[in-house]
């Protein structure tokens, strides 16, 4: 496996379970990801890419808004990016950057490629608004006959290999929105757990099962 796309789901209603309000809860999935960051340096895949903020979580009560947009923006300065360089790992972002707070649209345009490993977050990130600025890039370049090769060329993702699995925390089966395109052909798993609580067994878990999957792409299963 060398890509793992993670949607870091239910810390709302961790912090809910435990009579807190909801923002104690964006605080500690915040931590739950500085966990998984440093897992990540140590697993062998390459790619690990994190869904943090919808384009349709927007859509929340602006102060819950405002308080992930914070919280972001704090751990993104004062935690994740100290340790990716410290430990080699290359930062990037996807999603629409249009409508961000200011401190947030600062490091949106924050890159290191000196690493071996790549941690991609997706901030105001929604499938279909990406398909929608994929086409919009096509159309500015010129390029008139349009395959499928170059609609991939102009994804955000477009210098990433293809995810190979996606992790759902939060006890939903579903995607909502997040990769659409670049999860055509992965292995998709689900766990009851709030992103709080994530453990490094999670994804150990999750890369022993992912070796015993036969994966024919269409192809024939022998």
């Amino acid at each position: 496996m060398e890509h793992l796309a993670v949607i870091m789901d239910g810390n709302g209603r961790w912090a809910v379970n435990k009579g807190r309000e909801r923002a104690f809860g964006y605080r500690y999935g915040a931590e739950a990801f500085t966990r998984l960051l440093r897992d990540f340096s140590t697993f062998p895949f390459s790619v690990l890419t994190v869904y943090a903020f919808s384009t349709e979580n927007n859509n929340r009560d602006k102060e819950e808004v405002s308080n992930i947009y914070a919280v972001i923006a704090s751990f993104l300065l004062n935690r994740v990016f100290p340790f990716c360089r410290q430990n080699s790992i290359n930062v990037d972002f996807i999603g629409d950057k249009n409508g961000l707070p200011e401190e947030l649209k600062k490091v949106f345009y924050y890159h290191d490629n000196s690493g071996k490993k790549t941690v991609v977050i997706a901030l105001n990130y929604g499938g279909l608004n990406e398909i929608k600025r994929t086409f919009d890039r096509i159309i500015t370049s010129g390029v008139k006959d349009v395959s499928e090769k170059t609609i991939l060329e102009f994804l955000d993702t477009n210098k990433l290999p293809p995810v190979d699995a996606v992790l759902r925390y939060g006890g939903y089966k579903r995607l909502s929105n997040f990769l659409p395109l670049q999860t055509s052909y992965a292995e998709l798993f689900f766990t009851d757990k709030f992103f709080p609580d994530y453990d490094r067994s999670d994804i150990e878990f999750l890369l022993s099962e992912f070796k015993s999957i036969k994966r024919n792409f269409g192809g024939n299963n022998d």
